[in-house]
C-alpha cells in the first residue's frame, strides 16, 4: 500500500500525541515549515517491540549502509 504524505502525517501526529515521538513544527522562513521528529523513548525498547511483529523480523539482522547526517 501506498501512503499520501496527509496519512504520513497523520500518523506522525498520532505518534506525537500517544509520547512515542517528538515532532516539532519549525518554520524555515522562505523554506517554509517543516515538523522535526525524535523518539521519545530509547532506541533498543523500540527496537525490541518493533522485531516482535512478524512482518519486521526478517528485518532483525540488517545492518543500513552508513549514512552520513548533516548538522546545521
Amino acid at each position: 500500500d501506498v501512503l499520501t504524505q496527509r496519512r504520513v502525517t497523520d500518523l506522525i501526529s498520532e505518534l506525537d500525541m500517544l509520547g512515542i515521538v517528538n515532532a516539532v513544527v519549525v518554520s524555515k522562513g522562505r523554506y517554509g515549515r517543516t515538523k522535526e521528529i525524535s523518539l521519545s523513548v530509547s532506541t533498543p525498547s523500540t527496537r525490541k517491540v518493533l522485531l516482535e511483529d512478524y512482518r519486521l523480523k526478517p528485518l532483525e539482522n540488517f545492518n543500513p549502509p552508513v549514512v552520513s547526517q548533516m548538522q546545521l
